[in-house]
């Protein structure tokens, strides 16, 4: 069964200051000047949850707990005194570049989506309930593992996807909330224990306490099959610390898999130049490897390379673009109803053929970051090339976890809200 145990959780405290200045973006997704920018703040999240480029784990993992416990006796967070679940909701807007990539039947002037969180038992999980779906970098769940050692804290909730048609979950918290999500109405009956505006986005937290409502919602939790959405080296590292005997039981968000607020994007990639193989080479290489690889066109702006990567999805044509500055080629292969395929046969060529890291590859959100990055590179020389997927759905993504089993490439998928780091945390071993 899945067991999602209520848990005394730690979160901003409103009369401290505002929360907005504790909170940041989850860890994995700040860049260097956006973690400075957030770790400016002597108690914002940033401090403890996410490691400068430039400094050891040993020493990051040192500091951050000696942070987090001045934050912690400074009462910017507070724990609360009694177990609970709580109700995460987050009202967003994508950011325009991911917002274009949408198709415009399914836009929307507002999102807003809300999660239930609490501590998941790895204890009572039987085979077939929780998959994962894309592969993890064994270095960083070392780090999310090294972390959780030395703070005792299990941080951001890692974001799992159930599937009820009924949506009785959801109705249920709108109604103890007095919300009406589908009318984007976020304003309910119960006040929120805090609130922070984030980049735009509005995440508020609620308490769900009383025992009736607890054991209602256990009642019903204990039949539901979760796909991991986002959080796939926290729930590995977890899973390691558990297995090694070290209690863990990390803070969990379910959220609807067919909640139209739920998004999910393909994360693309982009080789750097002193990759060492230029756009030539690359194409090359893929016309001896594939049975189909286009003609090599002028990409003609990020509306027409986002036409192209929609016609792909809408007609199934597995495969990924490949562009730098000037160019554009599609690469194809056989069809197939598998959403995890274009990732398989990119990383097969990018990994078997060119004998590529992923770890030198970086990872962009959308085709207008990827033509800004390979622009910018260009300076003169060969610059970097872009690798780009077509659209991915939450429904193919569980298929393929539950029913092959086999993992998706590492950052492959992006889904949509993402939470805050610093909303809530809570102790690791200890779900109540």
């Amino acid at each position: 069964m899945v067991d999602l145990r209520p848990v005394r959780a730690y979160h901003p405290d409103p009369q401290h200051g505002s929360p907005d200045r504790l909170v940041c973006p989850v860890y994995d997704t700040l860049s260097e000047s956006e973690l400075a920018r957030y770790a400016a703040h002597p108690h914002n999240a940033a401090r403890f949850v996410t490691r400068p480029r430039d400094v050891p784990v040993g020493r990051f993992v040192a500091e951050a707990a000696a942070r987090l416990d001045e934050a912690l006796r400074s009462r910017a967070y507070v724990e609360d005194a009694r177990p609970a679940f709580y109700v995460y909701g987050i009202r967003y807007l994508p950011p325009d570049d991911l917002l274009e990539t949408i198709e415009p039947g399914e836009r929307r002037a507002r999102y807003l989506l809300l999660g239930l969180v609490g501590a998941l038992d790895f204890d009572t999980i039987e085979p077939g309930q929780v998959a994962m779906h894309e592969r993890t970098f064994a270095d960083r769940v070392e780090e999310r593992v090294a972390l959780t050692d030395a703070t005792g804290m299990s941080f951001a909730p890692i974001m799992a996807g159930y599937h009820r048609p009924d949506h009785a979950l959801n109705d249920r918290l709108e109604r103890w909330l007095g919300l009406d999500r589908r009318g984007l109405a976020f304003d309910g009956d119960v006040p929120p224990l805090a609130q922070a505006v984030l980049e735009g986005t509005t995440h508020r937290l609620w308490r769900i306490d009383e025992p009736s409502r607890i054991e209602e919602i256990s009642r019903e939790l204990g039949s539901y099959r979760l796909l991991v959405l986002d959080g796939h080296h926290r729930f590995t590292a977890a899973a390691l610390r558990h297995y090694a005997g070290r209690p863990s039981a990390p803070l969990t968000m379910l959220v609807d898999g067919q909640d139209r607020a739920l998004r999910v994007l393909p994360w693309h990639r982009v080789l750097p130049a002193h990759g060492g193989v230029s756009f030539a080479e690359i194409v090359g290489a893929a016309r001896r490897e594939f049975p189909r690889v286009g003609a090599v066109e002028r990409p003609g702006g990020v509306e027409r390379v986002v036409e192209r990567l929609g016609e792909m999805h809408r007609d199934g044509r597995r495969g990924f673009l490949v562009l730098d500055a000037g160019s554009m080629v599609e690469v194809g292969g056989a069809p197939s109803s598998d959403v995890g395929a274009d990732f398989d046969l990119l990383h097969g060529f990018l990994e078997g053929r060119l004998g590529v890291d992923p770890h030198e590859l970086e990872f962009v959100r959308s085709p207008r970051a990827a033509l800004d990055r390979i622009t910018a590179s260009r300076a003169g020389r060969p610059g970097s090339t872009a690798f780009l997927v077509p659209g991915l759905t939450e429904k193919g993504i569980e298929e393929r976890a539950f029913g092959s089993g086999a993992m998706m490439a590492h950052k492959s998928t992006m889904f949509l809200p993402k939470v805050a780091d610093g909303m809530i945390f809570a102790r690791a071993d200890a779900p109540d």
